[in-house]
């Protein structure tokens, strides 16, 4: 079994584990054998519940728009992009989704912040994204 060695107020240990049997175990300490007990600590059962992914929209908070040109949209929060909902050439709304970004287990629907064309998209499904990247461009 595995070895394992201490240093107890400078007092050095060499220790291995012969046999265990779950609450008792056979253990050489320096040589002489020792039969211990081992307390399990209680645990407490935590029951996991599992909520379905929900989709939220998420449109790009005004600093960061003031902080890039009108028409840049940028990513909010650091995530993975899961589905781009518009193409190169595509003429959106503003307030229309354009891509569904994950972040934190949540799916959050990325709008178009102007109404124009699909000029550039910076990113593919798969893509990681960071905070404030810039993920597409809006144009006239």
């Amino acid at each position: 079994m595995k070895k394992y060695k201490f240093t107890i107020k400078n007092e050095k240990y060499e220790t291995r584990i012969v046999e265990y049997h779950g609450d008792s175990a056979i253990v050489e300490v320096n040589g002489i054998k020792y039969e211990i007990d081992i307390e399990q600590e209680k645990q407490v059962q935590k029951s996991l519940v599992r909520t379905p992914k929900k989709t939220s929209q998420i449109s790009v908070p005004k600093k960061i728009v003031q902080n890039l040109k009108t028409g840049v949209l940028a990513a909010p929060i650091p995530g993975l992009v899961l589905k781009l909902l518009v193409k190169e050439g595509d003429k959106v709304i503003s307030g229309q989704p354009v891509l569904i970004l994950e972040a934190m287990k949540m799916e959050s629907e990325i709008v178009a912040n102007v109404t124009g064309i699909i000029k550039l998209i910076s990113v593919k499904e798969g893509d990681s994204v960071q905070e404030q990247q810039t993920l597409l461009e809006i144009g006239e």
